[in-house]
């Protein structure tokens, strides 16, 4: 792991790569069952499972881009992408190169960037950098979660 100014943002960054691994896997089993998709309730990114792991990958990079956004100081070279045709013919790798954008880009934050100060999220609603941080951690977890439940029938 890459040597990071705040202790925080490094556990903050190991967790959300533990809990990434985790929902892909539970995701891969999820597919393989061929168990119905949770109920969409008009929520497009439950069309399919291919949609739903789009959802969280892209999702997992939109987060660490919008730190950076809000902090002014924008990350070249990771595009945002949220598209299932782009995403899950690469999604191994597109979640490599998200994960290693986190251990890079989080290494370089510090604590004083952790809050106070509140930014609008791109759903619209405000949250510290450490806020986001945590809502990266928890955003796979819950969906790692709906999916066992499926599983475990």
């Amino acid at each position: 792991m890459a040597e990071f100014r705040s202790r925080a943002v490094a556990s903050l960054v190991e967790l959300h790569s533990v809990e990434l691994r985790r929902f892909m896997d539970t995701w891969k089993r999820f597919k393989a069952s061929g168990k119905p998709m949770p109920e969409a309730r008009g929520d497009a990114d439950y069309e399919s499972p291919e949609r739903l792991v789009a959802h969280v990958q892209g999702a997992a990079r939109s987060y660490m881009l919008w730190i950076w956004e809000m902090l002014e100081k924008p990350i070249e070279g990771l595009p945002r992408v949220r598209d299932a045709e782009l995403i899950v013919p690469q999604l191994e790798q597109f979640q490599e190169d998200t994960l290693a954008g986190w251990e890079k880009h989080g290494a370089l934050l510090a604590d004083e960037q952790l809050g106070p100060q509140q930014y609008v999220s791109r759903w619209g609603e405000p949250h510290t950098v450490e806020q986001m941080l945590e809502h990266a951690v928890v955003h796979p977890m819950r969906h790692r979660r709906q999916l066992e439940r499926i599983l475990e029938g």
